[in-house]
């Protein structure tokens, strides 16, 4: 395999306009980042009501608006060589918004890049391993297996996938397929710190399902690296190679928030129920919510693996930050935040 240059150094030259879409987001604001840390600061696309708190001070170009807005987003797009698309609804209240929203957002964006002139050099979509869904008999998918999401927000996903793809004639079209991202300014496995620091972590019955993770600092490393390596091209799986069961994820828990953790075993019933519940409290108040019966499909699916060698071969990225190190680090920044 040859060495790829590193990203900082691939970054480092000038005269390369990046876009980073969703830049205020979880995963996006890790990206904007190192992109500002490493080179020219991105232009970002962000909807009017976003928390630009962080962005504030990165120095980012900032264009305000939605995938609905083609004025906006050929002004986006103008000028760019490289478009990260990140944008897109992890929770949402029907499958016709994650619908709107990861797959018709997505579409917009695509046409809008296929209308630029000239038109940038790559697009990068992160996708989720929800869009392939699940292992099957145990074993981590790999390229071959045909997606088969169960989820309306995995089917989303999967639809813009096919929609990026559909312009790779045009454009070079990497995609990238993430498990679980967690680490720093994330909100969505805080709640299961909150549960660990009081003693327990609710474990669903039944068969022991295997789970994949990736720290964002390594998808980061990932997004780069796509943008970068030259003969990418396709679909790749992106996760620390390591698979973890319920009974690791506790273990490890546990030492990151410093206490005695046990695992409560909770029939799949009552997890489905907790869930309708929360989406009935959800919407009373008109809000999404993280935990719906969309996540409990995933929580009970027999698992979540991929096979990352095609990413090792191509883009020169392996994940380096086992979950027990990125558990403690994201407890660490969880107390420094006083929201732990």
């Amino acid at each position: 395999m040859n060495v790829l240059p590193l990203p900082h150094e691939i970054l480092a030259k000038p005269g390369s306009p990046i876009l980073v879409t969703g830049g205020s987001g979880f995963v996006g604001s890790h990206l904007a980042d190192a992109l500002s840390a490493k080179a020219t600061p991105p232009r970002v696309l962000v909807r009017r009501t976003s928390d630009i708190t962080h962005l504030a001070g990165l120095g980012v170009e900032r264009i305000e608006g939605g995938f609905n807005e083609p004025a906006t987003l050929a002004r986006a797009v103008c000028g760019v060589d490289t478009v990260f698309h990140l944008a897109a609804v992890t929770h949402a209240r029907s499958a016709w918004e994650y619908h709107h929203v990861n797959a018709e957002g997505t579409r917009a964006l695509v046409e809008a890049v296929l209308a630029a002139r000239p038109r940038p050099r790559r697009l990068v979509y992160l996708s989720s391993l929800a869009a392939a869904g699940p292992a099957r008999d145990g074993r981590p998918l790999g390229p071959n297996d045909a997606p088969q999401p169960i989820t309306a927000y995995g089917q989303s996903k999967l639809a813009g996938e096919q929609f990026c793809l559909a312009a790779a004639g045009d454009v070079e079209v990497v995609v990238l397929r993430a498990p679980a991202v967690y680490g720093p300014r994330d909100r969505a496995f805080l709640p299961y710190f909150l549960m660990a620091a009081r003693g327990i972590v609710p474990v669903p019955t039944g068969q022991d399902r295997l789970i994949q993770f990736i720290h964002v600092h390594d998808l980061v490393e990932a997004l780069v690296r796509a943008a970068a390596a030259p003969n990418a091209t396709g679909v790749y799986a992106v996760a620390e190679p390591q698979s973890y069961a319920w009974s690791d994820i506790t273990k490890w828990m546990a030492i990151a928030v410093g206490r005695r953790v046990r695992a409560v075993r909770v029939p799949s019933w009552l997890v489905r129920c907790a869930a309708a519940a929360s989406e009935l409290g959800a919407a009373t108040v008109g809000r999404a919510t993280i935990f719906n019966r969309e996540k409990v499909r995933e929580i009970l699916a027999p698992g979540w693996l991929c096979e990352t060698a095609a990413a090792k071969r191509d883009l020169g990225f392996e994940g380096r930050i086992p979950l027990s190190v990125g558990l403690s680090e994201t407890a660490t920044w969880y107390r420094q935040q006083g929201w732990l």
